[in-house]
């Protein structure tokens, strides 16, 4: 008899020890995915003004590095071939300078957008006018210019 009653116990503590632990059964929910906004749709937003506003606030060290971490960001949310992901790290690192967001002279600034013209058609051919534009053109939340602001390594 005691024989029955163990066969059954054995199988049940044996079958509970191989089930994965319940907390692995579960997957968090994925961070979201970082997504920049558009000119437009902070205005939509009520952002807009505010942005503005911090921005020009800070050196051109500062504003190249806003640019940096944003386009860091895209690189890591957004699904981009390798070949993608150096062209957007060539071009920035040839155009997001302090020396090209302190460029006060209007004729020197016209002189780095047509040098960045070619670069920009290659990579609206190479990522697609979407994904370009979300990393090129987009802005990164408010929060980022403030933790620039902030930062020792930038004041």
């Amino acid at each position: 008899m005691k024989r029955v009653v163990l066969v059954p116990v054995v199988f049940v503590a044996l079958a509970l020890l191989l089930m994965p632990p319940a907390a692995s059964a579960q997957t968090p929910n994925p961070a979201p995915q970082y997504r920049p906004l558009s000119n437009g749709e902070m205005s939509e937003q009520g952002l807009w003004e505010a942005w503005i506003t911090e921005f020009t606030a800070l050196t051109g060290k500062q504003k190249a590095e806003v640019v940096r971490r944003h386009i860091q960001m895209c690189l890591d949310s957004f699904e981009l071939t390798n070949e993608q992901r150096t062209l957007v790290t060539e071009i920035t690192a040839k155009f997001v300078t302090e020396a090209t967001y302190s460029e006060a002279d209007r004729a020197k600034r016209a002189a780095t957008q047509q040098a960045m013209q070619p670069e920009a058609e290659k990579a609206m051919a190479l990522l697609g006018p979407e994904v370009a534009v979300r990393i090129f053109g987009g802005k990164p939340p408010i929060s980022v210019l403030i933790a620039v602001k902030n930062d020792p390594k930038f004041k």
